[in-house]
């Protein structure tokens, strides 16, 4: 897998931090490298913001524990679109 790519997705994860104040207390969060792992496995270029969208939060949700309904996570989804097409 793309490390560069890898490299922008959890920069994007921890600039949205779904954790907030908690991710301080995750001792193997690594910057949610392997969530932004995970997000890329089910993406490809032609995957739409919607589609990263719902992956992007089926993950990080299904990884802490957190319920599926977070606020103005399409813009992260596009930032992922837009690291995916360059």
């Amino acid at each position: 897998m793309n490390e560069e790519l890898i490299e922008k997705v959890k920069q994007i994860l921890t600039e949205w931090n779904p954790l907030g104040d908690y991710a301080s207390e995750v001792e193997d969060l690594n910057n949610y490298e392997t969530e932004a792992i995970d997000i890329l496995f089910y993406l490809n270029k032609k995957s739409s913001v919607e589609r990263i969208n719902k992956v992007m939060v089926e993950i990080v949700s299904d990884a802490f524990g957190l319920l599926d309904d977070f606020e103005d996570t399409l813009q992260y989804a596009e930032k992922i679109k837009k690291s995916l097409n360059e």
